[in-house]
């Protein structure tokens, strides 16, 4: 479809008591489109606990990242904010998260992966001034196992945290680690316009979900009042799926360590007080969080991580689909640290059990052209999961085991230390001190 756009506005964003408003617009060719997309933020939260400077700033962040939904309609070169400018700095932090935020909707429509979006910017801006916020601890709670175990290690060390969860305009979504709905949760309504321009053929495609997730978690502990804001993101997040062109793209690249570091000077640049977000699983590998996890049996039965549940024209419905990159993949890093009837608690029917999912199996183990556009981790990690389960399970009849057992495992070089090195802690992270403390003093009791 060709759209005769070629400017796209940021028009106008506004907090009306718990309401943010966050206005958009295509114009081109004597045309224009308006787009306003709204949050409602949690109850409680109608008289802002932040500096009204840091809720304006705060704002502002949030206004930008969610114009990638829009300005990806049909990627028009000219962005302008409406009435304001940005500093050199700031325009580069964004023409990155537009670019590399979305490589994969560039690589899967055909597009330049170096991106083709470009913010300007004039001047220095402010240094990077702002203070670690204190309170309570915001967990973002996503589902899954990974969101579980970072909300437990906060629990066990006897931080006062609160989960909170983002989710579709009229669903009511109980995810892990609430699936009371008692934590903090944030409603998110797009522009109705927008699914009708995607439906005429417009370009569309993935957004960098866990930065508009990071943007958002941020405007509400600045206006509630809470500290550090805790993410849940795997050091295999920056492990990218495929390299075009000398560029590398990543479906997962705002869970990267690359996002977070440029999010926490964003933060430090334009808040006096800064709830720093940061992941405190950032050091450990899927494996050795699946490790974990297995410790829970409390929650076997209510996380998921399948994206065929998580559709905005949709909900949630079966908690595993069964047949997709994400639920084999989750199934490959639990099997090695759980029996057959804890597995069935997790999946119901066990995702290796159909043949016809060896072919992800294959391409997660590095067979394909690139890595599954999913949230999933390295081929060694597979490759150490699926050389543990095989041993812990060799009497299984599960297809996938056995084709490994038979074909791969025989010329694995040294799968101890394979396994060795999967399991071990990263040194590299962006946790703050006294976190990272926390994190160390968990990993030696479990």
């Amino acid at each position: 479809m060709n759209l005769p756009y070629d400017t796209f506005v940021f028009t106008h964003r506004a907090l009306e008591g718990r309401t943010v408003r966050l206005g958009y617009r295509l114009e081109g060719g004597g045309e224009a489109i308006s787009f306003e997309e709204t949050f409602e933020l949690p109850a409680g939260f109608e008289e802002p606990k932040g500096s009204p400077p840091d809720v304006a700033a705060a704002l502002k962040g949030m206004h930008l990242v969610l114009g990638t939904s829009y300005w990806k309609t049909c990627c028009p070169p000219h962005i302008e904010i409406a009435g304001e400018g940005l500093s050199a700095t700031d325009a580069a932090f964004w023409t990155e998260v537009y670019n590399a935020g979305l490589g994969e909707f560039y690589y899967r429509n055909g597009l330049n992966p170096a991106g083709l979006a470009r913010f300007h910017g004039e001047g220095d801006g402010p240094a990077a001034m702002g203070e670690p916020a204190t309170g309570p601890a915001i967990v973002l709670a996503g589902g899954g196992k990974d969101s579980v175990v970072a909300y437990e290690i906060v629990r066990e060390s006897g931080r006062e945290a609160v989960p909170m969860t983002m989710i579709p305009a009229g669903r009511d979504w109980r995810l892990a680690p609430d699936l009371e709905g008692l934590g903090l949760r944030v409603f998110r309504r797009l522009d109705p316009k927008l699914l009708e321009l995607n439906a005429t053929g417009a370009y569309n495609g993935h957004v960098p979900f866990s930065a508009i997730l990071a943007f958002t978690s941020q405007l509400v502990a600045v206006v509630g009042g809470f500290g550090n804001v805790v993410a849940a993101n795997e050091r295999s997040a920056s492990y990218g799926n495929v390299v075009v062109d000398g560029v590398e793209v990543n479906h997962q690249w705002s869970k990267s360590l690359r996002f977070e570091g440029m999010f926490q000077e964003w933060q430090r640049r334009h808040l006096s007080r800064v709830p720093v977000y940061f992941s405190l699983l950032r050091p450990l590998s899927e494996l050795r969080i699946a490790k974990a996890f297995a410790g829970y049996p409390r929650w076997f039965g209510a996380v998921t991580s399948c994206n065929t549940n998580f559709r905005l024209q949709g909900g949630v419905g079966r908690r595993w689909c069964g047949h997709c990159a994400k639920c084999v993949f989750a199934a490959i890093l639990l099997t090695p640290w759980l029996d057959d009837a804890a597995l069935a608690d997790v999946f119901g029917v066990h995702p290796l059990a159909d043949p016809e999912n060896l072919s992800w199996v294959r391409q997660l183990l590095g067979e394909g052209d690139h890595k599954p556009w999913d949230c999933v981790g390295t081929p060694d990690e597979v490759t150490a999961a699926l050389w543990l389960a095989a041993r812990r399970h060799a009497d299984s009849d599960l297809p996938a085991l056995r084709w490994f057992a038979e074909e791969v495992a025989p010329d694995l070089a040294d799968p101890e230390e394979l396994v060795r090195r999967e399991l071990a802690v990263s040194p590299h992270h962006r946790i703050p001190p006294d976190w990272a403390d926390v994190l160390h003093r968990y990993l030696e009791a479990h």
